[in-house]
């Protein structure tokens, strides 16, 4: 990652680094041509180390073609905007969707559909334990996820901000500012559904919504009303837990809203690779 940042912004002035890493990591989208330097970049570098693996794609025919790569890479199922969004980020094999699932949800509650039984056990067993390694239910609180929930509270204008890691049995909270977010059986866990699918999950008005009004969170206990959360990733692509917004009020949120919880989920999954 970091030798590609490196070569990626001595060659332009053009992108923010976060929004950079959150691309590469499938959170962000960028326009066509920081897209296309960016995959000249890493199939520029792989070719250098004579990586087998497969190279990075370009936003276009044209540019593939031009690219000196087209050869090298394979054929790739286009989303209608002429770019794959769909498919997993790499490593990832908690869903079976292909190249279905939309990037924002309004209520979804499906999970790993067309997979047996073995095949669930086995990618839970491989997703707890991508989660356990990163260490992160065993550091409690730290000032660095602190940080970003504080800052997405505060721009959301909502009553809290929480990240929540999904275990077993379990939803931990490792980190809330405001009074909703708290530990709570997995069966209870919004963000539990969230990690379910590689997008944003939005929830404006939980009451009125036929999947989620007689939820215990929203029928009883603190009547959560507003919800967006978006999963967070190891490197290796794990959904181990979200970062989510909650209120008590019922809430629009906008494609802008959702592209900057996106940017902040990129903070979070950054810090919990480093």
């Amino acid at each position: 990652m970091e030798e590609i940042l490196t070569t990626y912004f001595e060659l332009t002035c053009e992108g923010d680094e976060l929004d950079v890493q959150g691309y590469l990591t499938g959170l962000v989208m960028l326009p066509a041509p920081q897209r296309d330097l960016l995959a000249q970049v890493i199939n520029e570098l792989l070719d250098s180390t004579g990586s087998l693996v497969d190279g990075a794609h370009y936003s276009n025919q044209e540019a593939t073609s031009s690219s000196g790569y087209s050869d090298y890479l394979r054929e790739l199922a286009l989303s209608p905007d002429g770019y794959d969004f769909a498919a997993p980020p790499a490593g990832d094999h908690s869903t079976t969707s292909a190249g279905t699932s939309p990037e924002v949800a309004t209520s979804t509650g499906a999970g790993c559909e067309g997979v047996d039984s073995a095949g669930v056990d086995e990618i839970e067993f491989r997703r707890l334990h991508a989660l356990h390694e990163s260490g992160l239910l065993e550091t409690g609180a730290e000032e660095r996820f602190d940080r970003i929930t504080r800052q997405a509270r505060d721009l959301f204008g909502v009553s809290s901000a929480s990240i929540a890691l999904i275990t077993e049995d379990a939803q931990v909270i490792k980190s809330v500012v405001g009074p909703l977010g708290q530990d709570l059986p997995r069966n209870l866990s919004l963000c539990a559904t969230t990690i379910k699918h590689n997008r944003t999950l939005v929830i404006p008005d939980a009451a009125v919504d036929p999947e989620w009004r007689h939820h215990p969170l929203v029928a009883g206990g603190p009547e959560v009303r507003f919800y967006a959360g978006h999963p967070l990733c190891t490197a290796g692509g794990w959904r181990i837990g979200t970062l989510c917004l909650m209120d008590d009020r019922p809430r629009t949120f906008t494609q802008e809203d959702v592209q900057t919880l996106r940017r902040l989920a990129a903070q979070v999954q950054v810090e919990i690779w480093v």
